[in-house]
């Protein structure tokens, strides 16, 4: 029963999200079904909660849409799908210049980026 109620609330944000990570990036449906590869049919139905999405739909959504399948899924709390692609954009770019860096200056990149960091609450 648990799961089921679980199920419906996952169901309830996808859709909620999907419409809203669209409208954010400045796509119509028939836009995103195109850079998807979807049927604006099914991008209609996943949107009004319908229909649930299947694996490789799911996918090709997050992948059109430049967010994380957990975002879409309500999983991640991040509510940017934007600012989710800038960021591993960033991460993309800091990965590629540690690549670079001595395992002195990595030692020295992680004990700035441990203070940086916020400390979880006790």
């Amino acid at each position: 029963m648990e799961q089921d109620a679980q199920s419906k609330r996952v169901a309830e944000l996808f859709k909620d999200r999907l419409k809203a990570a669209r409208k954010q990036a400045g796509l119509t449906q028939d836009e995103l079904a195109t850079k998807a590869g979807i049927s604006v049919v099914t991008l209609s139905k996943l949107e009004t909660g319908v229909n649930k999405p299947a694996f490789d739909i799911l996918v090709a959504l997050a992948h059109a849409l430049e967010a994380s399948p957990s975002f879409l899924l309500g999983w991640d709390p991040q509510a940017d799908a934007k600012t989710d692609a800038s960021r591993r954009a960033l991460l993309l770019r800091l990965n590629v210049i540690v690549q670079k860096l001595s395992d002195e200056w990595i030692e020295q990149l992680i004990a700035l980026a441990e203070r940086a960091a916020p400390q979880p609450r006790r």
